[in-house]
């Protein structure tokens, strides 16, 4: 008799493990695929982080240095004409061009500012940079060119590489 018995117990031990084993696989195997999901989302995540940082670097070497903020209320009280525009660039010896690249705008503004009569609405970002520039002499304002200048050249053509491939 407790030959049956034991049989018995070992047989109701090895289907209560069978069911356990089958209720918990489908556990098992999304656990498992939740696993590599992570991992795979955890290696992507280092590529584009190191990406990033590359990016990042590359847009701060060709980035054209911004002008220095004057004071507020000097800028708010500024007051630009066509005749200031002519005489300060005139004063630093630069063309449209130059002038332009130097205020972070296009030789086409320059002239119309130049062209305009009476007192000019410009952008405060524009304002700045023309504060920023009435202090340079006639050498730094060239030099400061030259420094946009191949700053401008490296970024394009940093950008036509990224376009080749």
């Amino acid at each position: 008799m407790s030959n049956v018995a034991k049989v018995l117990k070992a047989e109701i031990a090895r289907i209560s493990k069978k069911e356990a084993k089958s209720a918990t696989q489908a556990i098992g195997k999304s656990n498992t695929w939740l696993r590599k999901t992570v991992a795979d989302m955890k290696k992507r995540l280092v590529l584009l982080e190191k990406e990033n940082k590359r990016l990042v670097a590359t847009v701060k070497k060709y980035q054209v240095a911004q002008p220095e903020k004057p004071d507020q209320e000097e800028g708010k009280k500024a007051r630009f004409t066509s005749k200031g525009i002519l005489a300060l660039r005139k004063k630093l010896r630069l063309s449209q061009a130059d002038f332009g690249k130097l205020l972070g705008t296009t030789p086409g503004a320059v002239h119309l500012w130049e062209k305009k009569v009476g007192a000019l609405n410009l952008r405060e970002k524009t304002k700045a940079a023309i504060l920023s520039v009435r202090g340079l002499g006639a050498r730094e304002a060239k030099e400061k060119v030259k420094e946009i200048g191949g700053k401008l050249k490296k970024a394009k053509a940093a950008a036509s590489k990224r376009r080749k491939r």
